[in-house]
């Protein structure tokens, strides 16, 4: 979305990121199954919100199709 947190909130907003799971952890193997990295994406955290607002959640393309 390219909101800049550190425009906004200066220091405090530096580097502010979160970490999106494309793939829900409910979905992995409770043997010990892993997260690859290619199943994390980072948004900023409004659109991480958005994202999971409601089930079914939006997949990167849908959220990034809102904001064009």
């Amino acid at each position: 979305c390219r909101f800049n947190f550190e425009e906004k909130y200066g220091e405090r907003g530096k580097d502010f990121i979160e970490a999106h799971h494309t793939r829900p952890l409910s979905e992995l193997d409770i043997s010990g199954e892993k997260t690859k990295p290619e199943e994390i994406v980072l948004v900023c955290p409004n659109c991480h919100r958005m994202i999971h607002k409601i089930r079914p959640w939006l997949s990167i393309e849908e959220i990034k199709n809102i904001l064009k």
